[in-house]
């Protein structure tokens, strides 16, 4: 069995020219943890998560390898990170994607998509081998709802 038939294909995207702020509404009124993002031709590219937007609020120095560990030093308001993201706001996603994501395809075995999940990784894109279009999400509350809706309660 492969994870043809879990494919969610109506599940939201992103284009590479959408807003951050885009992103960020679609993300948070969809209640997503990851959206997939495409250029003008469908072609998937990456992902927008809900980890990248958050790396967006923290100092760069956080973000570079070996960069300061503990920011308890620091202090913040929310006002600060509101101006924060008001500056990456206009950005456009596709500048901010995380490209390095495990993608999955049509004939991936339903049990490797399930250990996927299992580890970690709960929004994962469909790609189609030879086009590279983006063809749905495979999101882990879809299969479970899936699942237990077959056991008795």
């Amino acid at each position: 069995m492969t994870i043809h038939q879990l494919l969610s294909p109506s599940s939201p995207h992103l284009n590479a020219t959408d807003s951050v702020a885009v992103a960020a509404q679609m993300l948070l009124s969809n209640r997503l943890s990851a959206i997939p993002v495409v250029d003008e031709t469908g072609r998937y590219i990456g992902i927008f998560s809900m980890n990248r937007l958050l790396s967006l609020l923290l100092p760069k120095a956080v973000l570079i390898e070996g960069g300061v560990s503990d920011l308890s030093f620091m202090s913040d308001t929310l006002e600060l990170l509101c101006e924060r993201m008001q500056q990456h706001g206009a950005m456009p996603v596709g500048d901010v994607v995380e490209k390095n994501v495990r993608v999955l395809y049509p004939d991936t075995p339903l049990l490797e998509t399930v250990l996927l999940l299992y580890r970690g990784e709960n929004d994962i894109p469909v790609v189609d081998k030879v086009s590279g279009q983006l063809l749905g999400m495979v999101v882990g509350t879809d299969l479970l709802t899936r699942v237990c809706k077959k056991v008795p309660a």
